[in-house]
């Protein structure tokens, strides 16, 4: 795990590149934790069609959605957190039926019976049924009716909170199955990643270290985490709203901006810049007009994503100068003149203590090592070389002088 040549991006990549692709690594979902999700997926979906169950041949289909579908699911930054799974069960009813009403009956499904699998385990919310296990994992299911059978998936979803007077119940038109199919084609696989990405993915799987390793369907090592940017806006997100009050913008318009600007051979630090960047100037032109920023599903534009976020102008103000800060730190960590502890507190600040310590840590462990075995050094440059490549002016990473910086900012608490 600590040889140097395990390195995602090779061994010349600058020093910024590889700590943020490993970062994506720490903090998304690790292959074994997708694998239980994936089990608890398969055994909630034949509990909601067993024999007793109000929905007894009344579910159409059973699919994820949200971060899941597209491969960016994120470990909570505490066990207790837990994190979502998102999923779709598409129902046989018909298409006239009370929002509570479509609600209440997924409820009556999964609670079943008291003593059953999952009675007392489960919420009713306002869009969904959600899942709780002890270790933290809750699965949010979302119950559909399909629109239009000649237009597969295009689907109403139900809002209707229990406190609220039914005539404030409404349904509203989705397709996030044709979101993911259009996610997928459009963030290309760089297939020179995928096998060192899968290797690394399943090496910091601590949970799984003993087990045999296998394939994980739609798990992000499969195609060399070409989610990997989407997983580091959502933490960086999620890191940030921490002492917030209020919604957090939604991860499935960041994948949206995330599909809009992939190109094909971009570099993770580039990816990021420009999500960023096209973010920001959508949110800004928004702001400036005095309205609230629009963003609609590409293949349902009835779909609307930012239909709960922002709720004012306050909160879309917010995120836009969080990601101005974001755009220094990433200007920041890949800079040559910062040195490797000043790296280790942007990736903090960024992402978390837990993940920028383990990564610092494991890279400086392998640089040095390569150091002592002659085969590495670290240009003057900040690139991490072979020997026999190396510029004359050779410094150790910690030795890097940092200079004054101003890429803390102040918009955003400190992780």
């Amino acid at each position: 795990m600590n040889q140097f040549h395990s390195d995602l991006l090779g061994s010349s990549a600058p020093i910024g590149e590889i700590l943020l692709a490993e970062t994506a690594i720490r903090i998304e979902l690790p292959p074994s934790m997708h694998r239980l999700a994936v089990d608890r997926y398969e055994a909630l979906r034949n509990y909601i069609e067993r024999a007793s169950s109000p929905l007894a041949g009344r579910v159409r289909i059973f699919y994820p959605h949200g971060s899941m579908a597209i491969r960016a699911t994120i470990r909570s930054r505490k066990r207790e957190d837990g994190f979502d799974i998102d999923i779709v069960a598409e129902l046989i009813l018909p298409i006239g039926t009370s929002p509570a009403t479509v609600l209440d009956l997924l409820f009556a499904a999964i609670n079943g019976e008291k003593g059953s699998l999952y009675h007392g385990k489960i919420e009713r919310n306002t869009r969904c049924v959600t899942v709780h296990y002890q270790d933290g994992m809750h699965l949010d299911i979302t119950p559909s009716l399909l629109v239009d059978e000649h237009d597969p998936r295009r689907s109403f979803i139900f809002h209707a909170k229990v406190e609220e007077p039914t005539n404030a119940h409404r349904q509203l038109e989705m397709n996030s199955y044709a979101f993911v199919e259009w996610f997928k084609a459009r963030t290309p696989i760089d297939v020179a990643f995928v096998e060192a990405y899968a290797k690394k993915a399943y090496a910091f799987d601590h949970l799984a270290k003993d087990a045999e390793f296998k394939p994980v369907p739609a798990h992000s090592s499969n195609d060399g985490g070409k989610s990997a940017t989407v997983v580091a806006m959502q933490r960086n997100r999620n890191i940030n709203y921490i002492r917030r009050s209020g919604r957090m913008p939604p991860s499935v318009m960041i994948a949206a901006f995330a599909g809009e600007t992939a190109v094909p051979g971009n570099s993770i630090s580039g990816a990021l810049n420009a999500i960023a960047d096209h973010t920001l100037r959508v949110l800004s032109a928004a702001q400036a007009q005095g309205r609230l920023v629009d963003i609609r599903n590409p293949c349902c534009p009835t779909d609307r994503f930012t239909d709960r976020w922002p709720e004012n102008l306050s909160a879309q103000a917010t995120y836009i100068e969080g990601l101005k800060v974001f755009r220094r730190q990433l200007a920041a960590i890949m800079s040559d003149e910062i040195s490797l502890e000043d790296k280790r507190s942007l990736l903090t600040l960024m992402f978390g203590e837990g993940p920028a310590r383990a990564v610092i840590e494991d890279f400086a462990a392998r640089i040095g090592e390569s150091v002592r075995q002659g085969s590495r050094r670290v240009g003057a440059t900040g690139r991490v070389l072979p020997a026999a490549i190396a510029t004359p002016a050779l410094v150790q990473p910690s030795a890097a002088q940092p200079r004054p910086h101003t890429f803390y900012g102040s918009a955003w608490p400190r992780a």
